[in-house]
C-alpha cells in the first residue's frame, strides 16, 4: 500500500536533548533546600541559645509570673482608656464584693453581647479578672470564679485601682468622646433623609430650605469634588452619620456648611462655628488631622482648602486648645506640619 509506504519512509526527528545548564536561581534555590534539610536534622546541642547569640538582652519577666498585686494594678492602668471597660469591671468586682457566696455574680457570660463590645478584647480587662482568680471555663465560654478562690484582699485592691482609674486623664477624655458619639448619634437622626420617614416640623423644613437654597448647584456625576462628611469617629458605625454630594472646586467653605446644615438642621453649624466652638470640622484626609476654621476660611475655595478632587470631613469634639482659641504654636497640640493636598492647595500653616 501507497500509505503503509509513506510511514515507513517517515524519518523520525530525534527527542531534543538538554543542555544540562542551569540558571543562577535554580542553582542556589537548590542549595537552600539543602542547607534546610541538614539543618532540619542537625543535632540540638549545636543550635545556640538566645544567651549565646544575644548574651546583652534580658527578656522581660512574663506578666502571669509576677505577683498578683502587680498584675492588677498594671491591668487596670491598661484598661482605664475604655470607660464602660472599667466601669462594667467595677461593677462585677464590688458586686463579688458585696455579695460573695452569690453565684451569679462570680459568672461572667462571655458570650453576651454587651460583654463582648465593652470588654472582652480591652487591653487588659481579660486579664484583670483572671489575677483576680477568675478561671476561664471553654466549655461553657464563661468565667467564673469559684467560692474558695474569693480573696478580699485582691478584690479590695481591684476596686481601689479601678476606683483609681476613674479619675485619671485618659478615663476623663473617654467619658468626654463617649457623650460626643452619643450627641452625634442623636443628631444622625435628624437626617434629612431619616426624618422624612418619620415626619419633620414646618419649621424645621424651612430651616433646612433655606440652608440649602444658599448650596451652588451640584455638578453631573463625573465632574467635580466628591465631598463626604462623617458625624463622629467612623469606627462608631453612626447610622445615619454619613453624607455625600458634589461640589466644583470653586465652590467654598461656606457652601459645604450650608449644605451640611439642609443635611441635619442648625444645631451641628452652632457648634462648629458658634461661640463655643464645641464641635469642630477637620480634614480627615490630612494627617495628622487638621481642624478648618469654619470662620476664618469660609469663603475659602476647596480647591485652596486641599479638598479637591475629593474630600473627606468628620465633625469632631474640639480639643481644649481649639475650643479656647489659643494659638498653636509649632509642635503643640494641633501639628501644623504636613505638605499640602491637592494641586494649588494650601499648606498646613496657612490654614491655621
Amino acid at each position: 500500500n501507497t500509505t503503509t509506504q509513506r510511514k515507513n519512509q517517515t524519518v523520525k526527528q530525534p527527542a531534543k536533548q538538554l543542555t544540562g545548564v542551569r540558571s543562577a536561581a535554580a542553582t542556589n534555590a537548590g542549595k537552600a533546600a539543602a542547607a534546610r534539610h541538614n539543618n532540619a536534622f542537625a543535632a540540638p546541642q549545636n543550635k545556640k541559645t538566645l544567651d549565646q547569640t544575644h548574651p546583652n538582652v534580658q527578656i522581660p519577666e512574663k506578666l502571669s509570673k509576677k505577683s498578683k498585686e502587680e498584675q492588677i494594678l498594671r491591668c487596670a492602668n491598661r484598661v482605664k482608656p475604655h470607660v464602660m471597660a472599667v466601669d462594667t469591671l467595677l461593677r462585677v468586682l464590688t458586686s463579688v464584693r458585696s455579695a460573695p457566696d452569690n453565684a451569679k455574680f462570680r459568672t461572667i457570660d462571655r458570650s453576651n453581647g454587651n460583654y463582648i463590645k465593652f470588654v472582652k478584647d480591652k487591653p487588659g480587662a481579660e486579664d484583670l479578672l483572671l489575677a483576680m482568680n477568675y478561671r476561664l471555663i471553654h466549655c461553657n465560654n464563661e468565667l467564673r470564679l469559684e467560692r474558695n478562690f474569693v480573696d478580699d484582699a485582691l478584690l479590695y485592691l481591684g476596686v481601689s485601682a479601678l476606683e483609681q482609674m476613674r479619675i485619671s486623664e485618659e478615663y476623663i477624655e473617654g467619658k468626654r468622646l463617649r457623650a460626643f458619639h452619643a450627641e452625634m448619634r442623636r443628631v444622625s437622626k435628624q437626617n434629612g433623609s431619616e426624618m422624612q420617614q418619620s415626619g419633620m416640623t414646618e419649621g424645621e423644613t424651612a430651616i433646612r430650605l433655606a440652608f440649602l437654597s444658599k448650596c451652588p448647584k451640584e455638578p453631573p456625576e463625573g465632574r467635580g469634588a466628591s465631598i463626604n462628611v462623617h458625624l463622629g469617629d467612623e469606627s462608631e458605625k453612626i447610622q445615619g452619620g454619613r453624607v455625600s454630594r458634589r461640589f466644583d472646586g470653586d465652590d467654598t467653605l461656606e457652601d459645604v456648611l450650608n449644605w451640611l446644615g439642609g443635611c441635619y438642621g442648625n444645631e451641628v453649624l452652632e457648634k462648629i462655628r458658634g461661640a463655643s466652638r464645641e464641635w469642630c470640622l477637620c480634614d480627615l484626609n490630612r494627617y495628622p488631622i487638621l481642624p478648618l476654621d469654619a470662620e476664618k476660611h469660609a469663603r475659602k475655595t476647596l480647591q485652596y482648602l486641599g479638598l479637591f478632587p475629593s474630600g473627606k470631613l468628620g465633625v469632631r469634639l474640639s480639643a481644649d486648645a481649639w475650643r479656647d482659641r489659643e494659638e498653636i504654636a509649632s509642635g503643640g497640640e494641633f501639628d501644623i506640619h504636613g505638605s499640602a493636598r491637592g494641586l494649588g492647595a494650601a499648606s498646613r500653616s496657612m490654614l491655621h
